[in-house]
């Protein structure tokens, strides 16, 4: 299956130890069409995307929605990936990935995440998770990256410019779903840098918190389920679930990931409640 009719959209923010895998990754592939968006990297992020054959758009710190519609926007092919700078492609990952949206028929489709390595209890907890709740196939309620999209649901439906960082793909699914579109799992697999280190999970887990306070404050009727997320399925049920799999070691993790996402959330809430200017950083 040809990638001639896919474009890939990557948004970056300082992402200088990332960015030249990623794209020499994808381009190894056989992707001919991608686009980043650069949403104000202060470090060499621009001028390792400049060495390569890939449109680049600068922006000021807009958010990752604004940068990912910005990207969507100046696509011109049937189909549309949104990968993230800490991926890497797997050869034949992307066509499986259209294969699957058309043999399903569905809008978008979410690859499975698989670790570049496993350097530490942190990742290898990470990659429990992900197992756990993320690497599924058939109908999904909610996908994020890595995905692939039929351009033309994206161009009608943009990501909420409100959403600075994550949580601007369930709130896009959410919407999507209201109006009968279908999102599925592929078997493709993407392989994904994970952090190593404690405090690099403490800042990425407390980021996801501020996205599901940005998700609640725009859908407050969706507040229960994000606390049963963060509260229910981190410490209990993926906890449950990994000890029936022999897998005792990652249960500390999740219990701790669902409540740094709950302390996040009302970290950002009370912050929105002061009205303090948000801040756009990278995790």
């Amino acid at each position: 299956m040809t990638l001639e009719n896919l474009t890939l959209t990557i948004p970056t923010l300082n992402e200088e130890e990332n960015i030249s895998n990623c794209l020499s990754s994808f381009i190894d592939s056989g992707v001919k069409n991608i686009i980043v968006i650069d949403g104000g990297s202060d470090d060499e992020t621009v001028n390792i995307i400049k060495k390569y054959n890939v449109k680049l758009i600068q922006l000021k710190k807009l958010g990752l929605a604004n940068q990912r519609n910005i990207g969507i926007s100046n696509v011109k092919t049937k189909y549309t990936a949104l990968i993230d700078a800490d991926m890497r492609s797997v050869k034949g990952s992307l066509e499986k990935m259209i294969q699957d949206l058309e043999e399903g028929n569905y809008d978008g489709v979410e690859a499975f995440i698989k670790p570049m390595e496993t350097k530490s209890y942190y990742d290898k907890s990470y990659q429990c998770i992900m197992e756990i709740n993320i690497n599924k196939l058939g109908k999904r309620n909610m996908i994020g990256t890595p995905t692939l999209w039929k351009t033309s649901v994206l161009q009608k439906n943009n990501f909420d410019p409100y959403f600075s960082g994550p949580s601007d793909d369930t709130d896009l699914c959410y919407r999507l779903s209201s109006k009968g579109h279908v999102f599925g799992g592929s078997s493709a697999i993407i392989k994904h840098v994970h952090r190593s280190d404690f405090k690099s999970y403490v800042k990425k887990y407390l980021w996801y918190g501020k996205g599901d306070a940005q998700f609640v404050l725009r859908h407050p009727e969706r507040f229960f389920s994000i606390l049963k997320h963060q509260l229910f399925n981190y410490p209990i049920k993926f906890s449950l679930i990994s000890a029936l799999k022999l897998q005792i070691s990652p249960i500390p993790f999740m219990i701790v990931s669902g409540l740094l996402r709950f302390f996040g959330m009302v970290i950002e809430i009370f912050l929105k409640i002061l009205k303090r200017k948000d801040r756009i950083y990278k995790t």
